[in-house]
Parts: structure tokens; C-alpha cells; sequence
């Protein structure tokens, strides 16, 4: 508990951990407040690029939870920054209208008939069209990529098929995978974070509900794990998965009290 304690940066997830449907779940403020009160950062890192940043942030503000403009970051945002490094701007975007209109927003050309690249995005308004036409792409051999893995998202009438669904889906009919995913368990969605401030992974705790992409996050790495049952993981999914957590907590309320040194197990 004390190196728990001692941890300069916490990376949240949202779906299942923080929010559930855009409201926010037992303990979320509670959670930042101790994070902050050890004079640590807590950034919200957040797989579910069916959303823009500027989305998330809104909706999350909407919720009650006080969070900076960079203290939220998206799977589609690493996406594109790796993307923009490599010269890739034109894309054949699979994504909903919002998150279509971002990603232009930020120099990307995704009307174009000469794309560089095909990138998938959590696409909330899939249709049999838009999938048809991302096959033909690949099939014609375009370099394919993909913000995230997640099967599932979260709600609160059970969990939805996520990304994954159709990556599954794209493969039968392909043969492919995308040659790079960049939400978790990439540690490229936090390393520039932490290099930003000075910081390793070894300062760093990551909490999320999901065992393959929050909790997988830290395996190998110096980092810490929390994982919180409030989302898909249950206990006994956990304890019989090879991936483990550093910590497994109830919910964020009892995170907040073991930060807080009020907890002693």
C-alpha cells in the first residue's frame, strides 16, 4: 500500500471504471481526490474511440467529474500521432460521423480516393456498406490499422459489441489484422505521458475493469495494476486468468480509502 501511495501518475480507465453510460460510478470523485491529494497526477485513458477527446472531456465534466482538457486521452489520438509520424494523412476512416469530423479537424484528409492508410475506429454507425468498402481496401493490400482490441463496451443494459467484433469479422473476410492497435494494452497510450513529466513507469499505477487490455497494460512493466470489479472483470475471472492485478478492489470508493491509508488490506 505504501508504494501504491507513493505513485506520481494514475492512468483510468472510463467504461466499467470511472463512468458507466456517461454517469460516473461509486467513488469516482472520491478517487480523484486522493490521487490529488498525494500531489499525483490521474489522467483518464480511455479505449472507446466511438467518442472524440473533446466528447469524453464534455461528458465527463457533464457527469460531475472535474478533469483538464489533458487529463483525458483517447486510443485515436496515440492512432493519429503515430500515423502523422509515419506521413500518413490520407486515410480510408471507418468511424462514426463525430469522430469522422475530428480526425479532420486535425489535418487528416478522410474524403479521399487515394488513401495512405485504412484506419478503424469504434464505429457506432457500421453498416454493411462502410464494412464492404474497408474490405475491398485491404484486399487491395492498403495498410490497415486499428485504435483498440475491446470485444465489448460496458452499459448499463449489459455489455455491446466493441471494435473487436468487427475485426473478427474483417479477418474472416480477409485474412488480416491490423499491422498496429494503439489503445491498451499498448503502453503507447501512457509512455508520452509519462515522458512529458519526467516520470517512468515505475511511477505509475494503471485501474481498470478489463484483464486483457487495462491490467495487461502493466505485465512486464514496473508499473502497478488495479483492478476494480465494477466493469466486466468479476473476482473469480480474475483469479483464475493468468493476468493479475497488483490490487483488486471492489469499486473506486475502496481505491480512494487505500490511498487514503484508510484501508489496511
Amino acid at each position: 500500500m505504501h508504494d501504491l501511495r507513493s505513485r506520481r501518475a494514475w492512468f483510468l480507465d472510463r467504461d466499467g471504471t470511472l463512468t458507466l453510460d456517461d454517469r460516473k460510478l461509486p467513488g469516482a470523485d472520491a478517487f480523484l481526490d486522493a490521487v490529488r491529494a498525494t500531489g499525483a497526477t490521474a489522467t483518464v485513458v480511455t479505449n472507446n474511440s466511438s467518442k472524440s477527446p473533446d466528447r469524453h472531456l464534455a461528458n465527463l465534466r457533464a457527469a460531475g467529474l472535474d478533469l483538464a482538457p489533458d487529463e483525458v486521452l483517447v486510443s485515436i489520438q496515440a492512432a493519429l500521432a503515430h500515423l502523422a509520424a509515419r506521413g500518413i494523412r490520407r486515410l480510408h476512416l471507418v468511424a462514426n460521423a463525430e469522430v469522422t469530423a475530428w480526425t479532420a479537424a486535425q489535418g487528416f484528409d478522410v474524403g479521399t480516393a487515394d488513401p495512405q492508410a485504412a484506419l478503424l475506429a469504434y464505429d457506432t454507425e457500421m453498416t454493411y456498406a462502410k464494412m464492404l468498402a474497408l474490405i475491398a481496401r485491404l484486399r487491395a493490400g492498403l495498410p490497415y490499422f486499428a485504435t483498440h482490441i475491446d470485444m465489448l463496451c460496458p452499459t448499463r443494459e449489459g455489455p455491446v459489441p466493441d471494435i473487436g467484433t468487427m475485426l473478427s469479422a474483417i479477418e474472416l473476410a480477409t485474412g488480416r489484422r491490423p499491422e498496429r492497435t494503439f489503445g491498451k494494452p499498448s503502453a503507447d497510450m501512457v509512455r508520452p505521458v509519462l515522458e512529458a513529466r519526467g516520470l517512468t513507469m515505475a511511477d505509475a499505477v494503471i485501474v481498470g475493469d478489463r484483464l486483457y487490455t487495462d491490467i495487461a497494460l502493466a505485465q512486464g512493466t514496473d508499473m502497478l495494476s488495479v483492478l476494480v470489479l465494477t466493469g466486466e472483470t468479476t473476482r473469480a475471472m480474475h483469479d483464475a486468468s493468468p493476468v493479475k492485478a497488483s490490487l483488486v478492489a471492489d469499486d473506486l470508493r475502496d481505491l480512494a480509502a487505500w490511498i487514503g491509508g484508510r484501508r489496511s488490506h
